[in-house]
Parts: structure tokens; C-alpha cells; sequence
């Protein structure tokens, strides 16, 4: 994509409806020059209006990169909404929850790498993103939990539990952003190893507690105490 989009291609919009316009402009430019090049001046030409129409609807580049950003954790949590309301097991809930994180990152590369990454500093600033981020991390942790509470886990230890399974789901997307997987030396596709990586971490949540005390009594510098 050029650094100076044409205005003769600009993508049309609706009187009204311009913030949504540039955000969804945003949102495809973001897969080809990244969140760096992005400006508020590249949208404008690119919707074909005048530069300092995107001005009235965000407070400068960080505010055009928080309302992308949280309209891409919007997508993330609609989706884990559908499988929220689906007539699958807890498993399978948890399951796809986190797969749907993974499989997010594939097909939107520059957008989850915004959502996720350094480039907005003050997120305490954005209310909207912050409300959508943690809309989407409810849906998923809801459904670890509840997987959780059905194979022994105490209620204070759900927050670690969560954590286990955010740090793997979050772990796989980052890997796969950084084209880091699979290694040369892992014959199996890409699906395998995330079906599998995503399987093993479900297969110990539902081992149980007593599981994980066992297993911290064979560890090397074991915490004193880890709530099970």
C-alpha cells in the first residue's frame, strides 16, 4: 500500500458515519504498513475527505489507535459471546474460547498486534477499550472457571487458573505473530501443535488440585504455598 493513498479510490462513507469510516479504514491499513506509518492525514485521503475531518472524531493518532483497537476487541468478544451462548459442554466452551484467541491473531495480524502490544501507552485513557478488552477477557476466564469449579478447584484459585490458560492461549498468539511456530524441527502443521498445546493445559485443569500439589512436591524450589 502507498504512503499516499489516492483520493480517486477513497472508500466511500456515510454522512454521519465517518469515525466508523476511518476506523475500518484503519483496521485494513494496519495489515499492510502497521500501526508505525498510520496516520490521521493517510485516513483522510484514504475515505476522501479533508485532513482534518478525522480531527472532530479522535484526540490525535493514539485516540484513532485505541478506537481500533478496541473495535477489534469488540469482533473478539462477539465472537466468544456465540460460543458463550452455544449448547456446548464447559470444555468445549473453554476450548473454543481460547482457540478463537489463537485463530483471531491468524487472521488479523496488525490488528491483534495493536491490540495487544506497546504501541497505546495510556489505555487508562480510552474508557471504550478498556471496557471492550475486559468484556472479552470475561467471556473467556467465565468459561475456564466454570470448567474449573466442576473438576475440584476452590474458588480462590481460579484467578491462577485463569491466568494458566490466559498466559497459553496469549503465549500460542504471540509465537505465531512472530512466526516462532512451528520449528523446523516439529513435523506436525501449525493446528496440530495449537489443538494440542490448548488440550494439554485443559488436561490439567481438570486433573484437579490434588493433581497440582503432587506434582509441586516433586519441583525444585517449590513455593512455599500455591491455593489450590
Amino acid at each position: 500500500m502507498s504512503s499516499n493513498p489516492s483520493t480517486t479510490t477513497a472508500a466511500p462513507y456515510h454522512h454521519g458515519n465517518l469515525r466508523n469510516a476511518l476506523i475500518a479504514e484503519g483496521r485494513k491499513a494496519l495489515e499492510e504498513i502497521g500501526a508505525h506509518d498510520l496516520s490521521l492525514r493517510y485516513l483522510a485521503r484514504a475515505v476522501g475527505v479533508s485532513e482534518a475531518a478525522p480531527s472532530r472524531h479522535f484526540a490525535g493518532k493514539e485516540g484513532l489507535l485505541a478506537a481500533i483497537a478496541a473495535d477489534g476487541f469488540r469482533d473478539l468478544a462477539a465472537l466468544r459471546s456465540e460460543i458463550q451462548a452455544s449448547d456446548d459442554t464447559a470444555m468445549a466452551k473453554a476450548y473454543r474460547m481460547m482457540r478463537v484467541y489463537v485463530e483471531f491473531a491468524q487472521r488479523h495480524k496488525g490488528l491483534f498486534d495493536l491490540m495487544i502490544g506497546p504501541r497505546i501507552v495510556s489505555r487508562d485513557d480510552y474508557p471504550e477499550l478498556n471496557e471492550e478488552t475486559a468484556k472479552s477477557f470475561h467471556l473467556f476466564a467465565s468459561a475456564v472457571e466454570q470448567v474449573a469449579l466442576e473438576c475440584g478447584w476452590q474458588k480462590r484459585a481460579l484467578k491462577l487458573v485463569t491466568h494458566a490458560a490466559w498466559s497459553m492461549e496469549h503465549g500460542l498468539a504471540t509465537l505465531i505473530l512472530s512466526d516462532r511456530v512451528p520449528r523446523s524441527d516439529l513435523p506436525d502443521r501449525l493446528d496440530h501443535m495449537i489443538h494440542f498445546s490448548l488440550s494439554i493445559l485443559l488436561s490439567a485443569v481438570t486433573a484437579g488440585p490434588s493433581q497440582l500439589e503432587e506434582v509441586i512436591r516433586q519441583l525444585p524450589r517449590a513455593p512455599k504455598h500455591i491455593e489450590t
